[in-house]
């Protein structure tokens, strides 16, 4: 074949265009080694229903609630659409999968397991090790606030995944918030439907770009957002903003947002589901149908505008009606990034449809992107919400971000414990003097102290042995001043060792001796943080 310099240039653009669009912007992704004995919940059996497909997230969200616990959520970052995740004998893992590590598997753990199961979770125990492609952790459990105004069309959805009313303020809207009642302790906004002002809904822009709070919008919530502008500091610097999200343009300019959805036309399903490997486009099948309801069923960036560049375009119509005579699209039907392309911005997600809710295949799948989002949205926020200290005078003393290890943020030495014992040495003491200062001082700070051994011994005694370590640890604290209900923890002997020194490895001591550890990881009491709880 002859290459032209004309067609050469072609060639080389056509493959920057895929490379970008094909790699994924928020990926995690990395191999790891997943222990026989870890328990695998299996996201692909068809037919799709509430109890296999819905029910799962119920199941990790009880998981995250309930135990000191991380979630590995494996997807294969190189399949096609509905393709398979990974295999064990014959049985096939598709549309991500949710797995517990063995190291916290616990006979009460086992019991939950199986309660879950006796609800319709699907999943089994690994047979073997098995190196597997790992996007991200799961580590906190989503706090849903739903908006007080439309929020109760959402409720079929935690219903059909047996997740409890306390995790969105429960089935009476006096709990629920209005945009401009969000804080710090609030994750994820749901809008399912709204008639956004920017008097109302202008804290959303600030709230999403200073607290990481992700926002998701059903219906035409989206569109009107992207519109929505007007001044902020009126009365000091004033400052004309605009909540455009996941769509380009300059702050109040006309060609800036999306087209609303009055001045458009339907979509015309059969509908494109891109991006495979991503965590939003973790469910089987086609959720078209469900999406065809309502006001809004697509999304449109207005002529002379385009969505974000970093945002991804999970469903789009490429046969939309008014492309490419109102909009050179594409026409969105579900698209999410971080707000405003900021990477630790909150995320936000526009879903089209009034409402999704059912327990046909297509609901199943419209469902799933929801939860999806909501749990990485969540991982997102803990990585990158910082939490800011300060003292009387309102000097800044550290920050930290909900899921940092206290130890490290405060720059002491590693709290090291000798092999095969649970005392704790000068050296450690005189950092947990600092901790213990810091958690008098900052009475919002809640830790989980999560220690661990070498690979030396048995891995049932140093479970116990790590377990040991956590209570004289406890205990130090406590006696330091510390009230014992801000403190949690657990053993986790020898399941996260941070070299390679495992069972059978020769290693020297220096390297043994940094699995020896112990965490000291932060959350914080929001009641207290935010006021609502005097001490």
């Amino acid at each position: 074949m002859v290459f032209t310099l004309q067609s050469l240039k072609l060639f080389v653009f056509i493959l920057a265009v895929n490379l970008i669009l094909g790699s994924h912007l928020y990926s995690q992704n990395s191999s790891e080694v997943i222990g026989k004995g870890s328990y695998a919940v299996n996201m692909g059996i068809t037919p799709q229903t509430n109890a296999n497909a819905l029910k799962p997230y119920g199941f990790i969200y009880e998981l995250l609630t309930k135990y000191p616990i991380e979630i590995k959520w494996v997807i294969n970052p190189e399949k096609n659409k509905d393709g398979i995740d990974f295999s064990v004998g014959e049985e096939v893992f598709r549309s991500g999968s949710f797995i517990i590590p063995v190291s916290y598997i616990t006979e009460e753990l086992k019991n939950t397991i199986q309660n879950w199961e006796d609800r319709g979770v699907v999943g089994s125990y690994l047979e073997e090790d098995l190196r597997l492609p790992v996007f991200s952790d799961l580590s906190v459990a989503p706090k849903w606030t739903l908006d007080k105004q439309n929020g109760s069309i959402a409720l079929a959805y935690f219903k059909a995944a047996g997740i409890p009313g306390s995790a969105h303020g429960g089935y009476s809207s006096k709990n629920w918030k209005l945009p401009d009642e969000l804080d710090i302790c609030d994750d994820l906004f749901v809008m399912p439907h709204a008639e956004p002002k920017f008097e109302t809904h202008k804290n959303l822009y600030f709230w999403n770009r200073k607290f990481k709070g992700a926002i998701w919008a059903g219906c035409h919530a989206g569109s009107e957002l992207e519109n929505l502008h007007g001044y902020v500091n009126k009365e000091t610097k004033p400052e004309l903003i605009q909540l455009n999200f996941l769509s380009e343009g300059s702050a109040g300019a006309r060609t800036t947002g999306l087209i609303p959805y009055y001045e458009h036309r339907y979509a015309t399903p059969p509908y494109e589901h891109q991006f495979p490997s991503d965590p939003i486009a973790q469910y089987l099948g086609r959720s078209d149908k469900a999406l065809i309801n309502g006001s809004e069923r697509i999304l449109y960036p207005k002529k002379a505008n385009v969505w974000r560049r970093g945002i991804r375009q999970i469903i789009i119509d490429a046969s939309a009606p008014d492309i490419p005579s109102l909009s050179n699209g594409p026409g969105c039907v579900l698209i999410y990034g971080n707000g405003f392309d900021h990477p630790r911005n909150g995320l936000v997600m526009y879903q089209v449809s009034h409402d999704f809710s059912g327990n046909a295949p297509e609901n199943i799948a419209a469902i799933r992107a929801f939860f999806n989002w909501s749990f990485y949205a969540t991982e997102v926020k803990r990585k990158e919400n910082i939490i800011q200290f300060q003292n009387l005078e309102g000097d800044k003393i550290f920050a930290a971000r909900v899921g940092d290890d206290l130890v490290k943020m405060l720059n002491l030495d590693p709290i090291i414990f000798d092999l095969d014992k649970a005392e704790i040495k000068q050296e450690a003491a005189r950092q947990l003097d600092e901790i213990a200062a810091y958690m008098i001082e900052y009475p919002e700070l809640l830790i989980d102290i999560r220690s661990y051994t070498d690979s030396r011994a048995d891995d049932k005694y140093n479970i116990k042995l790590s377990q040991n370590r956590v209570n004289v640890t406890k205990d130090y604290l406590v006696n330091m001043g510390v009230d014992e209900a801000r403190i949690s923890g657990r053993g986790y002997g020898e399941t996260e060792l941070v070299n390679n020194c495992r069972n059978g490895v020769r290693c020297s001591e220096a390297a043994h001796e940094k699995n020896r550890r112990s965490e000291f990881i932060l959350s914080i009491n929001c009641e207290i943080y935010n006021g609502n709880l005097k001490l």
